[in-house]
């Protein structure tokens, strides 16, 4: 069975799509992604469900048309960035703090919906530290001051808003701020605060975003993600199908039985994101 034979059977379908990985990686689009979202909108409800905190979701957005055609509502995106403020544990940390953030311009608007009292550029003057993005560039100087300050104030709250430590880079991996955020926790010896997948608090976020549009996760709502530790879990929290795409994402040149032993059976698995592409139910 291809792809497009499955969304032509399910009952009230809804659509959750990964990004890196399932729709574009870092050499930009890939081949049929763009036809494949453009087609599931057709179906039913379609919805991007990323751990992209680096971005907001009106710059998402606004990349899904530039780049490979795709008309999406911001309003459709759900974000991990998201959990800043949507979150109860985690805008508790930082409502009304000033915060010391690390990632790009465009992610502060994540800390600015929760309200957040003030940024600061003195971590020394900061209540709470948000790790929303790392350049791999700067990340040596960077860690060593975060490191540096929760040692110096072990009870300043931590969050780090996306869990991934590697995205698919041209022939390899490129480390994210999950994988540096990683590194400050071990040397500070304490959890950080983490949202995203595959946290349940993102899949409460994913179900409570449906709700807004009176959509409930049943089996007929179809999960894409590059990474199977995610398809497990959002398949698990929410009773929803998830399919794991294998040979564009993190997985692409690691044995799939080991993985599937360890993670756990999808709903379904399939190659790419494409709707010719055909599905296997394990």
């Amino acid at each position: 069975m291809k792809l497009r034979d499955l969304t032509q059977n399910l009952p009230d379908p809804i659509f959750l799509v990964d990004a890196s990985g399932v729709l574009y990686s870092s050499n930009g689009f890939l081949k049929n992604s763009g036809k494949t979202f453009k087609y599931l909108q057709e179906k039913g409800p379609t919805f991007l469900a990323s751990n992209n905190s680096y971005h907001y979701v009106n710059d998402i957005s606004q990349n899904l048309y530039t780049e490979g055609k795709i008309t999406l509502n911001p309003e459709y995106i759900i974000s991990s960035g998201h959990g800043l403020a949507k979150d109860p544990h985690i805008s508790k940390l930082i409502c009304n703090k000033i915060v010391y953030f690390i990632g790009p311009k465009s992610a502060l608007h994540y800390a600015l919906d929760v309200p957040i009292k003030a940024i600061t550029k003195t971590i020394q003057h900061a209540e709470a530290i948000i790790l929303a993005g790392f350049n791999q560039s700067q990340s040596t100087p960077l860690l060593n001051t975060v490191i540096k300050q929760a040692k110096e104030n072990p009870s300043i709250p931590i969050i780090c808003c996306n869990k991934d430590h590697y995205i698919r880079a041209n022939q390899g991996l490129q480390p994210v701020v999950g994988y540096f955020a990683k590194k400050i926790e071990k040397e500070i010896k304490r959890p950080l605060n983490w949202f995203g997948k595959p946290l349940k608090n993102f899949s409460n976020l994913v179900k409570n975003h449906l709700k807004n549009y009176h959509l409930n996760p049943s089996k007929s709502t179809l999960f894409f993600d590059d990474n199977l530790e995610n398809v497990i879990a959002m398949q698990n929290h929410l009773g929803i199908s998830g399919c794991w795409v294998t040979e564009t994402g993190i997985f692409y040149n690691k044995n799939k039985n080991n993985l599937l032993k360890h993670y756990g059976i999808p709903s379904y698995i399939i190659k790419s994101f494409s709707l010719d592409e055909f599905l296997i139910q394990p």
